[in-house]
């Protein structure tokens, strides 16, 4: 059993990348089961907290792009927060648009990729509320 003290403990950086449909910002069950790591880990590590970055295809204008990239962004930030009980100030949104494109292709497959949400928990060092550091949350 740990003392009543303060437990610290290191945490990697950890990435998670989730892609959506052409016009969504929908969240199906595999996006949200590959977010569950890092929910689980921002609950297990209250001083923690996330950069949540959406993205888009080039499709569309530049307005319309932006706001697309924050809905999926935002939608990310949501199921974080509701699901996981997780305080929405310890989630950052940002919203990307097309300009940071990792396929430059015409393709649809080129297109899906870069219609994502990436979302990062940095390295950091912070309280934990588990005994025994998980280097996997």
């Amino acid at each position: 059993m740990p003392s009543a003290k303060i437990l610290l403990t290191e945490l990697p950086e950890m990435r998670q990348t989730v892609y959506f449909d052409k016009d969504s910002y929908e969240l199906d069950a595999t996006n949200q089961r590959d977010l569950d790591a890092i929910a689980v880990r921002l609950r297990q590590h209250p001083d923690s907290f996330i950069v949540v970055v959406g993205h888009s295809d080039d499709s569309g204008n530049e307005e319309e792009n932006i706001v697309l990239s924050y809905e999926r962004a935002f939608s990310v930030a949501i199921y974080i927060s509701s699901v996981f009980g997780v305080e929405e100030e310890r989630i950052q949104i940002v919203a990307a648009g097309f300009s940071e494109k990792i396929a430059k292709g015409s393709s649809e497959a080129d297109k899906r990729k870069n219609r994502r949400v990436e979302v990062l928990s940095p390295k950091a060092i912070v309280r934990t509320l588990s005994a025994t550091p998980d280097p996997k949350y």
